[in-house]
């Protein structure tokens, strides 16, 4: 035991700063997903509530994910089969594009990597690009054909990948669709079975403290005062208590990211046939989305309003939809961007009130789960901690930038002239950050991107690659070999990936023996 000094100050006891009570502002899959992780993660002293009204709609429109939230289930200790059934889940192995690069042109952005590589110096999309230079390419499989996702998604086949099992049955990954109201109740049962308590009310304004400006309490519309040492905001895009209360700076991504509207709808599921990918297909302007549940298909046209009227939206809406709809279309308003910071003072938000991406890659529940799983990093004391704070926002900042890059590759690398949007897109500056990611690219096929990114070699080559962005040379170790060697491996590969499948079952088999959805009413 280290001797103290007499009359010298012993340390604080961190036990007396801990944080003893989260309130959660809002409800919806953000503020449940919140809640559940918290009570889930936090000791079981610390008390978490939950704030929210009836009164406030949630959109439901059915959502895409990405494969972290199997993780984030796996922390909840969630049961997948019971998961997938209470909210009409279905497979995910990837996002089918249509359109973006020509018209009819189409490429699949999978999950997980490609086939096996042909030695340890070079990756695979170089050998791939190397075998183009061969005579009598006609027949040269695409590169999207290298990846056991793809070949699964476009047979509308699945099965589990196997574990310690060779790079064919074990090298892809999967996410799921599922309705995102479901999803939040499934998740609100979990909270409360684990403690979270749930406070039906309307905010009405916040108590600050005058020295640290602090939020002390929620003053609620009925009086009532919720007191809280830590408020996670999701709030949605009303951000009551970042962008509100403290008027945090919202950065505007507008410039690269015109789209500001949607049409969202509902249709019919189509007969004996749920397709293990969401559909992702440019239009005149913008594009929509087709996720598919196991009881319905969520459909939407994201838009820019400066290149279209909401009447031609949703005409271009209707004209695709090929099963009825369920429920009329409505209108959804957002900016592209982020608040500047995410935590400030006692205050982190989460999801919409942080900022808005458009779900072109499916981000939006993932971007919801990292804020969640970064504030369990990071939690702090009363004291707020300014160092876990700063680096909370530094973190935050960076991941943010970073998938705005990837979406704005899909909108910049069209070779589209057909509309006054997308000769807009293709001609605009981007990000210095993302031109740097091209430069590299168009160079050798080299991708510049921090290994802490949340998108890999696989799905930037896929997404360069599948709109036709080609390097300008091949790698200069692809001299090793010969082109139409390089050229006869690649065709071997697709070939063992096409195999691959054949035995696999069909997704609705899958799903109507796994995870079959309970019948409605």
């Amino acid at each position: 035991m280290t001797d103290i000094a007499i009359g010298e100050q012993l340390p604080a006891d961190p036990r007396e700063e801990r944080i003893r009570s989260v309130v959660v502002v809002g409800g919806g899959s953000s503020g449940w997903m919140t809640a559940a992780y918290l009570v889930t993660a936090l000791s079981r002293d610390i008390r978490v509530t939950l704030v929210e009204s009836e009164t406030i709609g949630i959109v439901g429109v059915g959502e895409a994910t990405i494969p972290p939230i199997r993780e984030f289930n796996r922390f909840l200790r969630l049961d997948e089969r019971a998961f997938m059934q209470a909210t009409q889940g279905s497979i995910k192995l990837g996002i089918d594009f249509h359109n973006w690069g020509r018209r009819g042109d189409r490429y699949m952005h999978q999950f997980g990597r490609a086939g096996r590589e042909l030695d340890a110096v070079v990756q695979l999309h170089h050998w791939w690009l190397a075998g183009r230079l061969a005579p009598g390419g006609e027949d040269y499989p695409a590169f999207e054909d290298m990846f056991p996702a793809t070949a699964m998604g476009r047979a509308e086949r699945f099965v589990p990948p196997a574990k310690d099992a060779d790079w064919r049955t074990g090298q892809y990954s999967y996410a799921y669709h599922f309705d995102a109201y479901l999803y939040g109740q499934y998740l609100r049962k979990v909270a409360e079975a684990r403690g979270a308590t749930r406070i039906e009310g309307l905010i009405a304004g916040a108590e600050r403290d005058g020295a640290t400006g602090h939020v002390g309490a929620l003053v609620l519309k009925d009086g009532r005062r919720l007191e809280a040492d830590l408020f996670v905001d999701c709030s949605g895009f009303r951000s009551i208590l970042l962008g509100g209360e403290f008027a945090e700076p919202f950065d505007d991504w507008s410039e690269w990211l015109p789209n500001d509207s949607a049409i969202a709808t509902t249709s019919a599921r189509e007969p004996e046939r749920i397709v293990p990918y969401t559909r992702a297909i440019a239009l005149e302007v913008g594009w929509q989305w087709r996720i598919p549940l196991q009881h319905r298909i969520g459909n939407g046209h994201v838009y820019a309003s400066a290149f279209s009227s909401d009447e031609d939206a949703e005409r271009r809406l209707r004209a695709t939809l090929d099963t009825p709809i369920i429920r009329d279309p409505f209108q959804l308003r957002f900016k592209a961007g982020r608040r500047r910071r995410s935590w400030v003072g006692n205050v982190v938000s989460v999801g919409l009130a942080s900022g808005f991406l458009e779900p072109l890659e499916s981000t939006s529940i993932h971007l919801v789960q990292a804020s969640i799983e970064r504030l369990v990093q990071h939690f702090p004391t009363r004291r707020m901690d300014r160092v876990l704070r700063d680096r909370f926002n530094e973190q935050t900042r960076l991941e943010w930038e970073r998938v705005r890059d990837f979406i704005i590759a899909h909108y910049h690398l069209t070779e589209r002239d057909d509309s006054p949007f997308w000769n807009h897109v293709r001609t605009m500056t981007v990000p210095d950050s993302l031109a740097a990611v091209l430069e590299c690219w168009r160079e050798r096929g080299i991708l510049a991107v921090e290994g802490n990114h949340l998108f890999q070699l696989a799905s930037w080559s896929a997404v360069l690659l599948g709109q036709r962005c080609l390097p300008r040379g091949v790698h200069a170790l692809t001299d090793r070999a010969s082109p139409t060697y390089a050229a006869a491996e690649i065709r071997k590969i697709a070939a063992e990936v096409k195999a691959s499948v054949a035995a696999v079952p069909r997704h609705d088999e899958f799903l109507a023996r796994y995870a079959p959805a309970p019948p409605e009413g």
